[in-house]
């Protein structure tokens, strides 16, 4: 379906640039399409490290799975002060083994050791045989790599976990329904995510936002806004394909979003200087 929205949107001579695709193997699927028909394309969301470097006219405005990794196997070995971790994670997807294989290897150059690997997408995949497995080798920490469509899976795995090993997760399980189904279970566990509504209160975002849709916003909903706004900026300068990706690969060009300055690097993601907040869920339920 990505494909063939492309396929529309390319041919279509007055669209100059997109925001999306969502998931990473929709951008993955999508890109060289839009890079065949030279037309931007900006994902908000898209984060498999595959898309680091994938196209010319692909970009993204969240920072790779490596980044968010990275802050959870440091805060898991650094403040948690734990080292043995089993990852919970769908083979199906690009995004999950992207951020499953960052925190595996992140976690090993902290110190630590991650035991076990469970594949949420098996067929015969039992949430309380695998936390059985993971408690005779040892684990402290359950980090759930899941993402939407095992999502239900993983919220298998935090019902029966009972709140006995920490609970880590990625941004995919940074949705209302984790807390809806999870309850009391889920309330503790630390996800990694890109932009938090209270992590700048310097920025005038979550306001605006807050009286636009009546309710805080996510990340998703931010760093969306932060592509629109890069496209409007890139528009600004030259208003053809061409154009808009020639400005947003410029070394002077930038914005200001929810998230701050806007940028890309030659890959087409935002530099990894940019912070990554460690969200932490405290639920009023």
């Amino acid at each position: 379906m990505a494909k063939q929205i492309a396929s529309n949107l390319v041919s279509n001579s007055e669209v100059l640039g997109v925001v999306g695709p969502n998931t990473s193997d929709s951008t993955l699927g999508a890109g060289t399409i839009y890079t065949s028909g030279q037309l931007v394309a900006i994902s908000p969301t898209s984060t498999s490290v595959k898309i680091s470097n994938f196209s010319r006219y692909v970009f993204r405005t969240v920072p790779s799975d490596f980044m968010a990794a990275r802050s959870l196997a440091n805060y898991m070995v650094k403040t948690l002060q734990k080292k043995n971790a089993v990852v919970f994670f769908n083979s199906q997807s690009n995004y999950s083994q992207s951020l499953k294989s960052e925190f595996v290897s992140s976690v090993s150059l902290e110190g630590g050791q991650v035991s076990s690997e469970f594949d949420l997408s098996k067929a015969d995949f039992s949430a309380a045989k695998s936390l059985e497995q993971a408690t005779k080798q040892g684990a402290e920490v359950l980090m759930l790599a899941a993402n939407t469509e095992t999502l239900d899976k993983a919220l298998q795995v935090i019902q029966i976990n009972q709140k006995k090993l920490t609970l880590l997760a990625g941004d995919d399980v940074y949705t209302a329904k984790t807390l809806e189904i999870g309850r009391e279970q889920a309330v503790g566990m630390v996800l990694a995510v890109p932009w938090h509504i209270d992590s700048d209160p310097k920025s005038d975002f979550p306001q605006k936002s807050r009286q636009l849709w009546g309710g805080d916003v996510s990340w998703r909903s931010a760093l969306s806004y932060d592509a629109t706004l890069a496209l409007i900026a890139a528009l600004g300068r030259n208003p053809t394909r061409l154009g808009v990706q020639q400005a947003l690969l410029s070394s002077d060009f930038s914005t200001t979003g929810a998230s701050g300055t806007i940028r890309f690097l030659a890959s087409g993601e935002p530099p990894k200087g940019r912070s990554y907040a460690n969200a932490m869920h405290q639920s009023n339920l």
